[in-house]
């Protein structure tokens, strides 16, 4: 929208500065201008916010719950109710809203509860399980998207209204480039040997019928997706696992010219980032080599990156992210469970908790991957089809970037698990790109 949102506040701080960014400029898609001084807010043309404890003339208040005011990081206390539909907390008894949409989005977005203790899973994660938005029922929601549709509809009239703004995108996780090629003589020879060991001559002809070129590699599903996107014109963004081989890093070698001729192949085409590995997290050195590896394959700089088993740990990975020049993070999301991890469905800038500051890096959180599906909640892709075209519409109403996951190895529907989602995918960029 075009007008200006004057907002008073008696007091800044830099959490302050980076919620209303992200609230106020990216979910509400607003102009807005911080005021400190009130003669000058008063004196302001243009629809008025007073953030204060004590409501001014002529302007919407809304009484501050405190935590963008505090600089540790202690356990909220923190509960549900009801507004206009909505779940709230950081509740107010006072001002003209009955909670602080802006303290509430900090909580949320930031991932506050990701810097304090908490039991990680097998592969040393935040669950999804252990989250505010999971206990309380709106995991599935673009919570603070939908604060601020309300809130723009409350301020501006019932003809308010975001859609216009929605984009969508599609990303791939490439954690395994080929079924069968690529994968070096040792590996490939104990692969056919334990084939022939198990009885198992359907996997033995397949792996020998690749091997010689008498039929593709069932993961090689590479130039159906392109047709696919083309005929949407749905964006896509690849993520490539470019590590030495290990017990969860199990793609082609780095060293795979026929790896290195697909990867120029889908670059062609597609952006291309770093998949860091699952041995890397943590180990900045680690990461550094996976990305020379990969920009010296494609001949051309990495700027986008999305953490392998989405293997994170808030705010050490982003902070060697940065260091490595990465300038985009797709990580935001569980593998558990599909939902927006950060109750939002826009990019916005990484705000580390322990630094108090913004660093140069934009989060870009999904909606769902679809391994999340088949792998962690066993469902077929019957049984996820109305779970998976609801998103669409949800962030389309407020405006937002829906981006979802998937796996190349899915298209090649090449496991039994993954019987049914080609067409369930392509059911799906139909629905989200209208």
């Amino acid at each position: 929208m075009d007008a200006l949102i004057h907002i008073f506040t008696p007091k800044t701080s830099p959490r302050l500065r980076w919620i209303a960014e992200v609230f106020f400029g990216g979910a509400l898609k607003s102009q807005y201008k911080l005021h400190t001084d009130q003669n000058d807010f008063i004196q302001a043309e243009g629809f008025k916010v007073s953030y204060a404890p004590k409501p001014l003339p002529d302007s919407f208040h809304i009484l501050p719950q405190g935590l963008l005011w505090e600089s540790e990081l202690v356990e909220q206390d923190l509960y549900t109710s009801q507004w206009n539909g909505l779940p709230i907390f950081c509740q107010r008894n006072q001002g003209d809203l009955p909670f602080d949409p802006l303290a509430a989005a900090f909580y949320l977005v930031s991932r506050y509860e990701e810097y304090l203790p908490y039991l990680a899973d097998d592969h040393g994660r935040f669950p999804a399980n252990q989250s505010f938005a999971y206990q309380e029922g709106f995991l599935t929601r673009p919570l603070v998207n939908e604060w601020a549709l309300a809130i723009g509809k409350l301020w501006f009239g019932a003809s308010f209204a975001l859609d216009q703004h929605y984009q969508y995108q599609t990303t791939v996780d490439i954690d395994n480039l080929f079924a069968y090629k690529g994968k070096g003589a040792i590996r490939t020879a104990g692969a056919l040997a334990r084939d022939l060991s198990q009885l198992n001559f359907t996997e033995f002809r397949n792996r020998f019928a690749v091997l010689f070129g008498f039929q593709r590699d069932p993961f090689d599903t590479f130039r159906k997706q392109k047709n696919w996107n083309k005929k949407h014109e749905v964006p896509v963004l690849y993520f490539m696992l470019f590590a030495p081989f290990g017990p969860n890093d199990r793609n082609i070698s780095p060293y795979s010219t026929e790896g290195a001729i697909k990867l120029r192949e889908i670059a062609d085409w597609a952006e291309v980032g770093i998949h860091p590995s699952y041995r890397s997290n943590g180990q900045e050195s680690s990461v550094r080599e996976e990305m020379t590896s990969l920009q010296n394959v494609l001949r051309t700089s990495i700027t986008q990156s999305r953490q392998h088993y989405l293997k994170m740990r808030t705010p050490n990975t982003f902070r060697t992210l940065v260091d490595l020049g990465i300038k985009d993070d797709h990580t935001m999301g569980y593998a558990d469970e599909p939902g927006f991890r950060a109750s939002l469905s826009i990019p916005y800038p990484f705000y580390d908790l322990e630094l108090e500051a913004p660093l140069p890096l934009t989060i870009h959180p999904f909606a769902f991957m679809d391994s999340t599906y088949f792998d962690y909640l066993d469902q077929s892709a019957s049984a996820s089809h109305d779970q998976l075209m609801a998103f669409p519409k949800m962030v389309k109403q407020v405006g937002g970037t829906l981006i979802s996951v998937w796996h190349n190895r899915t298209f090649g529907e090449h496991e039994p698990k993954t019987t049914g989602w080609v067409q369930l995918y392509k059911d799906f960029i139909d629905e989200a790109h209208h």
